[in-house]
């Protein structure tokens, strides 16, 4: 895992290892890191390689297998920073992300 990654915990898949160039679709469940959930169940298609998709997300899923759940959390340098989103998600906040 990437420096400001860290994994909380872990049920292995038992299909291919997801890579940094790979297009899947994941249901997940993101939680700012006071426990507030953030969306919960979103099903989405994902380009690890599209620069659109937050960093500390993409690099979440790397090395994680199909078929294997994954939680971890993202610190903010990888997510929204300094800014946030208004309204939504505060600046320097770090993430929780659950994928199903």
């Amino acid at each position: 895992m990437k420096p400001g990654i860290k994994l909380l915990n872990e049920q292995q898949g038992s299909g291919p290892e997801i890579s940094p160039k790979d297009h899947v679709t994941v249901v997940h469940i993101c939680y700012l890191s006071k426990g507030e959930p953030l969306y919960e169940n979103r099903l989405e298609p994902l380009a690890l390689n599209d620069r659109k998709v937050v960093a500390g997300f993409r690099y979440g899923l790397e090395g994680m297998r199909v078929g294997g759940q994954r939680r971890f959390q993202a610190s903010p340098h990888h997510c929204y920073g300094e800014t946030g989103v208004p309204h939504k998600i505060p600046p320097n906040v770090l993430l929780i992300l659950v994928i199903l």
